[in-house]
């Protein structure tokens, strides 16, 4: 579909651009990244160790992830759009709307495993592969994972409104589902007899975040009424898929460099020092 820059040369209504910007996010590298189809089809050496690698990395992102929502919250101006992500971080923390959890059971989840708040679900998941969340937080990530992680909290907190629900919303929100389908399918894969009780953070996020994704493109729509709003959600949007992008980029790199050199270690053993 062309680089960002040409949709924002397109006279479109808010509505027509937001979508246009969606779409882009959605046929990305980050949404689309080779690591994510090789986890897919269980295209990596030794899948169990480095899944288990990757996903111990992504926690020290997701873990923090009500921060990078209260954070767009607050620097949104209007009180009808920072009314509009309560429910988001209600979500975040455990509850369930009705419909959220009719549309679990209609995909063969059960309502109660996704009753608690989703750093606690990840931490189940984690166990659940034989991995510590409390060692994952004592060590200092990785350089790829400090920096991405450092960056999207930034532009969550000091991007301004536009650039961070464009961070948010089209670029996180709105390509979660996708990104999390491919990880399911290599955790089948690597784990076939895992209960669907330590797997269902990421069914969870492969379901209902489509709703949150919904809310924080609605109010993408709001704000994208002039042309200088919309270059600032084109902003947001390209920042935080590059910093994603990065990121898979050095994991793939790193598995493909330990294989070529020895077994990964198992990830719950080798400490490395305190977060920074």
């Amino acid at each position: 579909m062309g680089t960002i820059e040409r949709l924002l040369e397109v006279d479109s209504s808010p509505s027509a651009f937001v979508e246009s910007l969606q779409e882009y996010a959605l046929t990305s590298h980050a949404a689309n990244h080779p690591l994510l189809e090789r986890i897919a089809v269980g295209d990596l050496p030794d899948i169990k160790a480095n899944i288990t690698f990757l996903l111990s990395e992504y926690y020290h992102y997701s873990h923090q992830f009500t921060r990078y929502l209260t954070a767009v919250m607050a620097n949104l101006e209007a009180p009808k759009s920072r009314s509009a992500l309560v429910q988001n971080a209600a979500d975040e923390s455990g509850y369930l709307q009705p419909s959220e959890a009719a549309e679990l059971v209609k995909n063969g989840i059960d309502p109660e495993h996704a009753k608690a708040p989703h750093p606690e679900l990840f931490r189940r998941f984690l166990r659940a592969i034989g991995a510590k969340p409390e060692e994952i937080l004592k060590r200092k990530p990785f350089v790829a994972t400090f920096a991405w992680v450092d960056a999207f909290r930034g532009l969550c907190m000091h991007g301004g409104e536009v650039q961070g629900v464009g961070a948010l919303g089209i670029a996180t929100e709105g390509i979660v589902a996708v990104m999390y389908r491919r990880i399911l399918r290599g955790i089948a894969i690597a784990w076939p007899d895992m209960a669907p009780r330590d797997r269902v953070f990421f069914d969870l996020h492969a379901v209902v975040d489509d709703e949150h994704a919904h809310t924080l493109r609605d109010i993408a729509i709001s704000l994208a009424d002039t042309p200088e709003t919309k270059r600032e959600l084109a902003v947001g949007v390209y920042r935080a898929l590059v910093i994603r992008s990065a990121f898979f980029d050095e994991m793939m790199a790193e598995i493909d460099a330990s294989a070529a050199i020895t077994p990964r270690p198992a990830i719950n053993v080798a400490a490395q020092g305190a977060l920074a």
